[in-house]
C-alpha cells in the first residue's frame, strides 16, 4: 500500500470543489465506507482508493482494503490530517474514492413507450437532488434531466445524499426548453408539478399517458421556469394541509415517482 503523491491530494482538492474540473476530467469523488463498496460492487470504475492511517489501524476495515485490491483497485494512504483536509464530512470515516463518471446514451435511446424521465429545474440543494436520484433508482425511473441552475450532480453532497447512486440512472445536464421541444415532437409529454397553477389537477385525477413522460420539478422558491410552464402539457399538485405551504422538493418527487411507476392502480 502506497502513500499517496502530493498532485493526486490536490487533484482530489479540486474535483471536490470544482465542477469545472470534474467535468474536464470526467471524473468524481464519493466518500465513506458503503458508498465506495457498494460502487465497487457495483462495477463502476475506480481509479483509486484513499484511506486515511487511522482506517488502516482499524482491524474491521482489513476486509474492505482487501476487496478493493482483490478487485485490482489501487488503495493508497494518507495522514489522518491530510485526509481530514480533504473530507467534507465533521466525522469522516477515513476512506474515499476517485470514481469514473458513466457515458451514457443518447438521451433519445433512452427508456420505451412508457418511459419516465424526472426533470429537475433550479434544484439547488444537493440533498434534494440527491435524495431524488436515489427514488428515481429506487422505482425505476429511466433518466434524470438538469436544467437550469440546478446542483452538478457530482457535487460530492449530491454523491452522498444518493447513497452513492449517481451513476445507478443516466442523468443529462443542460436539458434546454430546446430539447425538451424536440422530445415532445417525438412523442413525450411534459407533466409540471405546480401547485399554483388554476389548471392544477390533484395528482391522483391525472391518468397516466401511454406514451413517455417527463415530470418537471422546480425549486422551492421559484418552482418551474416559465420556459418550461410555456410547453407544459399538463399541471399538477400533491394535495397538503392548509397550514403547510409546500412539500419539499424531493418529497414531492418521491410520491410523484410512486403514483406513476408503482401505484397507477390508484390513477382515476
Amino acid at each position: 500500500m502506497k502513500k499517496i503523491s502530493k498532485g493526486e491530494l490536490k487533484k482530489l482538492r479540486t474535483l471536490l470543489k470544482e465542477k469545472k474540473a470534474r467535468d474536464e476530467s470526467g471524473q468524481f469523488v464519493a466518500e465513506g465506507i458503503k458508498i465506495v463498496s457498494d460502487m465497487a460492487a457495483k462495477g463502476h470504475v475506480i481509479d483509486f482508493v484513499l484511506v486515511s492511517s487511522g482506517f488502516v489501524r482499524r482491524e474491521y476495515n482489513k476486509k474492505i482494503m482487501e476487496d478493493m485490491e482483490g478487485r485490482l483497485v489501487p488503495v493508497y494512504t494518507a495522514p489522518n490530517c491530510d485526509f481530514q483536509k480533504l473530507s467534507s464530512l465533521q466525522n469522516s470515516q477515513g476512506i474515499l474514492a476517485l470514481v469514473k463518471k458513466c457515458e451514457f446514451p443518447a438521451l433519445e435511446a433512452v427508456g420505451e413507450e412508457e418511459a419516465l424521465f424526472i426533470l429537475c429545474d433550479g434544484v439547488q440543494d444537493p440533498g434534494n437532488l440527491g435524495a431524488i436520484i436515489r427514488t428515481s433508482v429506487a422505482f425505476g425511473v429511466d433518466a434524470v434531466l438538469l436544467t437550469g441552475e440546478t446542483v452538478d450532480v457530482y457535487n460530492p453532497k449530491v454523491v452522498r445524499a444518493s447513497s452513492g447512486m449517481v451513476l445507478d440512472v443516466p442523468v443529462y445536464d443542460g436539458c434546454s426548453a430546446g430539447k425538451l421541444k424536440s422530445l415532445k415532437e417525438k412523442g413525450y409529454r411534459l407533466l409540471v408539478s405546480s401547485p399554483l397553477k388554476e389548471a392544477s389537477k390533484d395528482i391522483l385525477k391525472v391518468k397516466r399517458p401511454k406514451a413517455p413522460l417527463i415530470i418537471a420539478f422546480g425549486s422551492e422558491g421559484r418552482g418551474v421556469s416559465r420556459q418550461i410552464t410555456d410547453i407544459a402539457d399538463d399541471f399538477f399538485h400533491i394535495p397538503i394541509a392548509g397550514g403547510v405551504d409546500s412539500l419539499n422538493v424531493a418529497a414531492a418527487a418521491a410520491i410523484t415517482i410512486y403514483v406513476f411507476k408503482e401505484g397507477r392502480s390508484l390513477l382515476i
